[in-house]
């Protein structure tokens, strides 16, 4: 049981190259957070999304047909900032506990960009600083 100010790290959600779009291996960890927050009614969280550096670039999101897990011909291309695609990321995490049944006033979003890296973005294991880290707000 997870207690106010708690952060754990979603380790097992993944993210196409670029995109806001969520990889289908990602469903199990998703699913652990959705009955989390089902279990735990009066849980409020924040999503915390990081990305590997601060350049800008290509932002691929989901598209009108609300799927999560695949880049599909739907999916809108534009730029942005790295602290755009972190939010657009805990974004669709959040999305997809809305869709699923959770009061969007249980889930708030904080963009970091690439301020909170855990690696070196040159290092073997920069691919780890791409993460959305869940906060306990309210227990």
């Amino acid at each position: 049981r997870y207690q106010r100010g708690d952060i754990q790290t979603l380790f097992n959600i993944y993210f196409f190259n670029d995109a806001a779009v969520m990889m289908p291996e990602s469903k199990f960890e998703l699913n652990g957070l959705l009955d989390m927050m089902n279990e735990n009614p009066k849980y409020i969280i924040k999503l915390h999304g990081h990305t590997n550096g601060n350049a800008s670039g290509k932002i691929i999101r989901r598209g009108s047909s609300g799927d999560f897990f695949s880049v599909n011909k739907d999916a809108t291309t534009t730029v942005g900032s790295a602290k755009e695609l972190s939010e657009s990321r805990a974004e669709v995490i959040r999305d997809y506990l809305i869709a699923n049944g959770v009061d969007p006033s249980r889930v708030q979003i904080k963009a970091w960009g690439g301020k909170r890296p855990l690696f070196d973005k040159h290092s073997a294991n920069a691919k780890k600083n791409i993460r959305v880290e869940v906060e306990v707000l309210n227990d």
